[in-house]
């Protein structure tokens, strides 16, 4: 089953703490993880991607998370905007964030989610 979670990017970079050992999720994610939310909630068990759009000093991009890969690609047509550097750094809390979740529910991945670009991503010609 694929699954996208529109929020968790905007969430996962509010909770993050200073670093990844003091890291601490509410409680209210894990009940979404676990389909226990009030809101829309799909169980996470059994997912094997996980599709968000991100936002990012108004520059739009897609994300998949692979699990069976621990890996975030991303879906940026263009590439000027942000550099590798930065999208690791943005993404970073995210990274660690999602296993978390991940293996609540077990799925199996890394403890560290890897972000690589995907190349040959199409950019729209705006008319």
């Amino acid at each position: 089953m694929d699954f996208a979670f529109k929020n968790m990017l905007d969430v996962a970079q509010m909770t993050k703490e200073s670093c990844p050992d003091n890291f601490t999720i509410p409680d209210y994610l894990f009940d979404y993880v676990h389909g226990k939310s009030q809101s829309n909630g799909q169980p996470w068990e059994g997912c094997t991607h996980m599709y968000v759009l991100v936002l990012v000093n108004a520059h739009w991009f897609a994300v998949e998370i692979t699990f069976a890969e621990s890996t975030v690609y991303i879906y940026d047509p263009d590439k000027s905007c942000l550099t590798q550097g930065q999208l690791e750094k943005f993404l970073e809390s995210v990274c660690y964030f999602i296993p978390l979740l991940a293996k609540s529910v077990n799925i199996s991945v890394q403890d560290k989610l890897q972000v690589q670009r995907v190349d040959g991503t199409v950019k729209q010609k705006i008319s």
